[in-house]
């Protein structure tokens, strides 16, 4: 793989790892249902959290990292088979379509904490007692997870094809090889030999 691979595929890992450490940040971080407080207008009242600070920078630099590995492999539907790198194709494909599905559920688990935002004055009542609207416990863990996973389906998919178009450049030149060929079967003999048969 080239320089620019390497590098390419060196950040895009680098913030799969800030997107996954800043999810489980924004787990340990999140408002509990204990420190949520009923004011005397009847208002839920959460304390202040880094929860949603860190959830935005997870799912952002998750973004990032899947707008770069999508621009540098490019279009995969546009991308021609070549029959001899089918099993190559396959790979990249189920790599693409995990990396988009984890993607997805990832973005949508770390942006949870604004749905906490837009309800925060909202309070449910039932049996006279009062409830806030709090995130459970585990979603931005599993979010964090979604996104690692999709940082690594990502590499692998980019790897793949460019493993399937190193194997295509290190490949044999037909025409060069049907040269040689007959280069080897219309070999001159050697006139000495030729000589020797003709004086004796």
């Amino acid at each position: 793989m080239e320089k620019k691979g390497i590098i390419l595929c060196s950040v895009v890992v680098l913030l799969g790892i800030i997107s996954t450490g800043a999810g489980f940040a924004a787990e340990v971080t999140r408002v509990k249902a204990s420190q949520v407080k009923v004011d005397v207008l009847g208002e839920c009242s959460y304390p202040k959290s880094p929860a949603l600070g860190l959830s935005l920078i997870s799912a952002g630099t998750l973004l990032i990292g899947k707008i770069i590995i999508n621009t540098a492999a490019g279009c995969f539907c546009c991308r021609r088979t070549d029959p001899s790198h089918s099993s190559n194709h396959t790979k990249a494909l189920t790599f693409y379509i995990i990396s988009w599905i984890t993607f997805i559920i990832a973005i949508g688990l770390l942006l949870k904490d604004i749905a906490l935002n837009n309800q925060v004055d909202e309070v449910t009542t039932s049996d006279g007692s009062h409830y806030c609207y709090v995130i459970k416990p585990g979603v931005f863990t599993a979010g964090a997870v979604y996104a690692a996973l999709s940082s690594s389906f990502g590499v692998l998919y980019y790897l793949t094809l460019n493993s399937k178009q190193d194997d295509a450049s290190n490949a044999p030149n037909l025409n060069q090889v049907c040269i040689v060929m007959a280069q080897s079967q219309f070999a001159f003999e050697d006139p000495s030999f030729v000589h020797g048969y003709a004086n004796n």
